[in-house]
């Protein structure tokens, strides 16, 4: 939970950097453009805020949404088979619309901002680690190398080839950069997770509670392995290396394994028990998250949910709500996991003689339920921070490292695990590869991962499994099966309007 210094500290760096780069254009600034004054980085302290400056790329930045709403919700989980398009469309959000539908196209306002902040976040660490010396600051060189390192990482996984920049460069230089293939890409990545594990303490606390850790750069550099070991490298010799990786870290990350999965979204817990999340804020600061803004169709006038929110609260989004055959299977074997992450209707008014029960399955995970709070400001002030790795992911990637190796025995300990704080019994015999992916669909509702397992599982089972649930929840409203071209985002059509040796992704 963020104490009254911490947010005074937060809004104090972001004022800064609105002042020196201009909020209202942040998104504006070339992604690789060197901008930046030769002046700055004269001390730790401009050091450490040109660090946080680089997380809060992850934020609201200046903008209306965060990258967790854009990305992780909008563009990753939206386009898995967790939430379809329900009662019917609005005016609100069209980006988000055509995501669900397999409409998206390289003009979609959404891809574009989730290009432009990635490489933002890239020209910003080039510049820390151009600026300061290699023996000095060594924790900031290491949090620089380790956004950077993800930055890349979600470049590639969404975008494929993309242009290595490692140094501050002008423009004009800039736009003759070649897209490098994924193995160019992935050694860059996982150079800069090395260089950070080396240099980073395992996590840190107190007032830089949700800064980096090395738990959390050898947890990426294992989901890294992962990845490269499936589609579209099919690299298997990658699954030895992100058993060996994982294996380092699993003894240190099952201490911060919460045994109670309904206290892990909790404001009193945040910043215990994951490796590294992006931190949200209320008080109209400005560091709010906008995800619960999300939750389901568009409201006007009073809150749809007048039990969970302040009373003016307002959605920005389309009907979106979780698949039913998933919500009843985890009722059906008692999931804990479903209360804490799905919330399978409410009530449409305060008064208890005068209201209606509307069922609707909807992702209530990272909404703040309290319409006494009087911190949270607006429908994108919400307080709860979003986790990108949480130990979880670290023991469910290394049970599937070990089934993959052919050590399926020793794997079932770690997806036992999980099952039991979910409340289901023990597997009776050793893990299989389904039973693997049935818990990660269980365990990260909400939090984007989905997508990009499907993927990774493979171009025919992320083709079948995404068309099989288009099909049965989409055939009526004007979409699109989805195809190999669905499995990459297209590059934005102004980024290839400046480079000519740039081809589109496939489909666009």
């Amino acid at each position: 939970m963020k104490t009254k210094n911490q947010l005074k500290k937060y809004g104090i760096i972001l004022f800064i950097l609105c002042i020196s780069q201009s909020c209202k254009d942040i998104l504006d600034i070339k992604p690789i453009e060197n901008n930046v004054s030769d002046s700055f980085y004269s001390s730790e302290l401009e050091i450490k805020q040109a660090v946080t400056g680089i997380y809060a790329r992850l934020g609201k930045n200046g903008t209306n949404t965060d990258f967790a709403t854009d990305y992780y919700l909008l563009a990753s989980e939206d386009r898995s088979d967790i939430r379809y398009l329900g009662g019917g469309e609005t005016s609100a959000q069209n980006d988000q619309l055509d995501l669900r539908k397999y409409l998206i196209t390289p003009f979609s306002g959404t891809v574009v901002s989730i290009f432009s902040r990635l490489y933002a976040m890239i020209k910003e660490a080039n510049n820390l680690l151009a600026h300061t010396k290699e023996d000095e600051y060594l924790r900031y060189r290491a949090e620089a190398s380790f956004l950077r390192a993800y930055a890349y990482t979600e470049l590639a996984r969404s975008f494929g080839p993309v242009a290595i920049v490692t140094q501050p460069i002008e423009n004009g230089a800039a736009i003759t950069l070649p897209r490098e293939p994924l193995e160019v890409v992935y050694t860059q990545i996982i150079q800069d997770l090395e260089y950070a594990a080396v240099h980073l303490d395992p996590v840190y606390t107190g007032q830089d509670a949700g800064r980096v850790g090395s738990l959390a750069a050898k947890a990426l550099l294992g989901q890294v392995y992962m990845t490269m070991a499936g589609y579209p490298l099919n690299d298997h010799s990658a699954y030895e290396k992100a058993e060996t990786t994982l294996a380092g870290i699993i003894n240190e990350v099952n201490q911060r394994f919460n045994l109670d999965y309904s206290t892990l979204f909790t404001l009193e817990n945040e910043n215990k028990y994951d490796l590294f999340s992006i931190q949200f804020a209320s008080g109209n600061l400005g560091l709010g998250s906008s995800l619960p803004g999300y939750i389901t169709n568009s409201g006007s006038g009073a809150s749809p949910f007048p039990e969970w929110t302040y009373p003016t609260y307002s959605q920005q989004g389309q009907d979106l709500r979780v698949d039913s055959v998933l919500v009843r299977e985890m009722i059906n074997n008692n999931d804990k996991r479903l209360v804490a992450s799905v919330d399978t209707g409410y009530w449409s008014s305060l008064d208890t003689e005068n209201r209606s029960w509307v069922s609707r399955n909807v992702i209530t995970k990272f909404l703040e339920k309290d319409n006494t709070n009087e911190k949270i400001s607006s429908w994108n002030d919400f307080p709860r921070n979003f986790p990108i790795i949480r130990p979880a992911d670290v023991i469910l990637l290394y049970a599937e490292a070990l089934i993959m190796n052919n050590k399926a025995v020793e794997a079932k300990m770690y997806i036992d695990q999980i099952r039991t704080r979910a409340g289901l019994s023990l597997l009776s015999g050793s893990p299989t590869l389904d039973d693997l992916k049935r818990e990660r669909k269980f365990e990260f509702i909400g939090e984007g991962k989905r997508f990009f397992d499907l993927v990774r599982w493979g171009e025919d089972e992320a083709v079948n499994t995404l068309s099989n649930f288009a099909r049965h929840y989409h055939t009526n409203t004007n979409g699109q099966l989805p195809t190999r071209r669905d499995l990459l985002l297209p590059i934005p059509q102004n980024e290839l309007n400046t480079r000519s040796n740039w081809k589109q992704n496939e489909g666009y």
